[in-house]
């Protein structure tokens, strides 16, 4: 029998297929059911800021208005407020989930600044978190912000997280960054252990029958994969850092697409949630069967064997337009 093993942000995992964030996972009886799956690690769905700087606001705006309030009390009460009004049921869900499942339970916190949640990180890790997410979507709408600012903005996020918690640190991005590479190097830098790439953002179109903006496809389709195995292959060997593999993980050979662009780890969301969390174990026995086929012992017989860094002189990955598919003979 092939020895799947793997390591991803320092925790050991069985096998290299996560089940990521989502509804599927914001229970302890939902985290339990991937488990009991065979999922390697459980990622849970992301806190976002906005309901921490909701509830922050309530109780802040509750403080000032009232007059029962005893002067050094209401002082006290309004110290770290945020983390005292942090919601109480995502610590309860990761002290659960800790409890029932003897996998890695990492926690995710969906963000675009860093002041609002640094102190709930802390709560994460006490609760006893494996690892934290940071799922980081700053979207630059207006034409003041500078990719720099973008940039930075993502480092402090990182800084701000890393000096609040010792757990390990992944950082899930999207494909839209003027520089990936570089911005994975000052996020390195910054405090983060790996990256998840990328986050599949939510995706409106516009209905010309209601002429309304409507929610568009909630799934992902293999098809998405590429742009992962793209950057995992130009990525690996290059970043001493984790690679977690997301966005259109459907099967057992995109997971071995994924270790031979040189990925850690999978983590697959639309597929499992489709076809239940039993999936994994059907991507589980298509990876080992694959192995076998090519007489692979272990996945470090065949992982980043088809990167950059293993395959310099191949220009595929690394070229956006190219000659032999432009002309029709690739």
């Amino acid at each position: 029998m092939a020895d799947l093993s793997t390591s991803y942000l320092g925790l050991s995992l069985k096998h290299p297929i996560i089940v990521g964030a989502s509804p599927m996972t914001g229970s302890p009886d939902g985290v339990a059911r991937c488990a009991a799956a065979g999922a390697a690690a459980v990622v849970l769905p992301s806190l976002f800021e906005e309901q921490l700087a909701q509830e922050t606001a309530a109780l802040s705006a509750a403080l000032e208005q009232s007059s029962d309030w005893h002067a050094e009390v209401s002082q006290y009460l309004s110290a770290d407020v945020a983390l005292r009004t942090a919601p109480g049921s995502y610590i309860e869900l990761i002290r659960e989930s800790r409890a029932r499942v003897d996998v890695p339970v990492i926690a995710s916190i969906n963000c675009v600044r860093a002041e609002w949640w640094q102190e709930f990180a802390a709560q994460v890790e006490a609760a006893g978190a494996s690892a934290l997410e940071l799922n980081v979507a700053i979207m630059p709408t207006w034409f003041s912000m500078s990719g720099a600012e973008v940039e930075d903005r993502y480092e402090s996020i990182v800084r701000a997280a890393r000096a609040a918690v010792k757990i390990p640190i992944a950082v899930k991005l999207p494909e839209t960054c003027s520089s990936l590479p570089d911005l994975l190097r000052r996020l390195q830098k910054a405090g983060a252990n790996g990256f998840v790439l990328f986050n599949r953002f939510y995706m409106p179109t516009i209905d010309p029958d209601r002429l309304a903006i409507v929610t568009g496809e909630r799934f992902s389709t293999p098809a998405e994969l590429s742009p992962t195995l793209r950057w995992v292959a130009l990525l690996s060997g290059q970043i001493r850092a984790s690679l977690a593999a997301s966005r259109g993980v459907h099967s057992g050979l995109d997971v071995v697409r994924c270790l031979l662009a040189g990925a850690d780890v999978v983590q697959s969301v639309s597929a499992v949630i489709r076809q239940r969390p039993g999936h994994v174990e059907t991507m589980r026995q298509e990876l080992e069967a694959w192995m076998k086929a090519h007489d692979c012992q272990r996945l470090s017989d065949f992982r980043g064997r088809l990167s950059q860094s293993r395959n310099p002189e191949t220009e595929l990955f690394s070229r956006f337009q190219y000659m032999k598919v432009l002309s029709g003979k690739g």
